[in-house]
């Protein structure tokens, strides 16, 4: 019931919904300073075996996360282009995508100063340019990039067109903007309209929710024994239901079908 109000609440005001998450994510960023957290989505495994990606030993402990970095970068040729991620949080999947991808240039950019700074510290070796900026009014010259990501990000923003206009003005004509993200399903409908209206081109529509819904189940009990050493008790809580555990809200609707995870790609002309 709490987390049904916490949400209500986030719908009567956009700005107060941008302004609470980027108050958690700096306090995260700010507290919790292990190099070894450096992803914070819901994961996503394939239900065909065979698609299996292969990743390099150090990356093994955190294939369910890079698995959707993968399923939303391999959409498009990344190599040698330059490339953005809009919400680029601990910076794991930016630094996955430059090393796997080889852009020319890869970006990361996230609204909160603490996670810039930790992604600065922890990848200090890493070829990815960590930027401060907000995704609304994103510090890039028109038609500059060749693509834009955006994994899971977008229902913190306070101005989800702001930020499809402005995934419009940077890229360069032909370029392609690969979004993943959830919405329960009336927001949902708003999604696919301000989708429509963004003047990108739709290229491709997949539901994801029962891939991320299998990455909740096999990560769960490996989950809750991180969160056991990092956090304490009072944080366990609004914690649990923040990463989707099994039995949290979050778990519950993706299960139910309340809440749908989708990825769309979307091109410039």
């Amino acid at each position: 019931m709490a987390a049904r109000i916490f949400v209500s609440i986030l719908k009567i005001s956009p700005k107060f919904k941008k302004a609470l998450w980027k108050r958690i994510y700096q306090f995260l960023a700010h507290k919790y300073q292990t190099e070894d957290w450096t992803f914070m989505n819901y994961g996503f495994q394939s239900l065909n075996e065979s698609e299996r990606i292969e990743l390099k030993k150090e990356d093994e402990t955190n294939r369910f996360f890079i698995q959707l970095y993968h399923f939303v970068a391999s959409k498009v040729d990344l190599k040698n282009k330059r490339v953005l991620e809009v919400g680029s949080g601990r910076g794991g999947g930016a630094d996955y995508v430059e090393r796997y991808f080889q852009p020319s240039k890869m970006f990361g950019l996230d609204y909160s100063r603490n996670a810039i700074e930790f992604c600065n510290k922890v990848f200090k070796d890493s070829k990815v340019d960590y930027k401060f900026g907000d995704a609304e009014n994103l510090p890039f010259e028109n038609e500059s990039l060749d693509v834009v990501i955006n994994v899971e990000s977008s229902h913190c923003y306070g101005n989800v067109p702001a930020f499809f206009a402005e995934v419009n003005r940077v890229l360069k004509s032909g370029g392609y903007f690969s979004f993943a993200d959830f919405r329960d399903k009336e927001p949902f409908e708003n999604l696919k309209e301000e989708l429509a209206n963004s003047g990108l081109e739709m290229v491709e529509t997949t539901n994801i929710s029962k891939e991320v819904l299998q990455a909740l189940d096999d990560f769960n009990e490996e989950k809750m024994k991180r969160f056991g050493k990092m956090f304490g008790s009072w944080l366990k809580k609004p914690l649990t239901e923040f990463a989707g555990v099994k039995g949290s809200t979050m778990y519950e609707d993706l299960s139910s079908g309340y809440t749908v995870y989708y990825h769309y790609l979307l091109k410039k002309n």
